[in-house]
């Protein structure tokens, strides 16, 4: 693996797009970017869900590629300029990001995923020059918290996905670089004042 890829505090990763699109001034932006101007390292969060969904990635991904008759790669990483991005899978032009959760079947129905899911899809666009995206989700219920290493249900698997314009790739490009101009001045970024 390329050293710069572990250097989390060095880039912009997909887990952290959200943050280009906050409010520059409130406590959370604040301290996160703290972080990137002094390479300190972000204390990392985790919960049972987070824990039982990578536990669970893989087979997910099995499940899918034997339910499509598919093969795609795995756990793909790159760097472009201040935007790093570790993928879950690509399958030829789409990249797809894996999540276990109880809301699997709801964003399916609803055709739509969190806003925060469909930045770190555009964040993975942007990155590898990928044109589609889509959510892999696996249904979980307790039972699946409980014995996570039980075989998956096939009927539990839901593919959303995910338009991502053109423009939208280009705000995100132009927030990044933004964020990549502050970084390297050192400062805190502020809001744009609107005439």
């Amino acid at each position: 693996m390329d050293k710069a890829l572990l250097n989390r505090e060095s880039f912009i990763g997909g887990s952290e797009a959200n943050m280009l699109y906050a409010n520059y001034d409130t406590k959370t932006f604040i301290k996160w970017w703290e972080h990137k101007l002094t390479g300190f390292p972000t204390p990392s969060f985790t919960n049972i869900n987070m824990s039982v969904g990578t536990i669970l990635e893989s087979d997910i991904i099995d499940l899918y590629e034997a339910k499509h008759r598919v093969s795609g790669e795995r756990d793909l990483q790159k760097i472009k300029r201040f935007a790093r991005a570790s993928t879950d899978y690509i399958l030829d032009d789409k990249v797809a990001d894996v999540k276990a959760s109880n809301k699997a079947f709801e964003w399916f129905l609803n055709d739509r995923v969190p806003i925060n899911y469909k930045r770190q899809l555009i964040h993975y666009l942007y990155v590898f020059g990928l044109n589609r995206a889509s959510i892999i989700a696996y249904q979980v219920d307790d039972n699946v918290l409980r014995e996570p290493f039980s075989e998956l249900d096939p009927n539990k698997l839901f593919e959303i996905e995910v338009p991502i314009t053109e423009k939208e790739i280009l705000t995100h490009k132009t927030k990044l670089e933004y964020l990549e101009y502050c970084k390297s001045m050192n400062i805190f970024p502020v809001k744009e004042v609107k005439k």
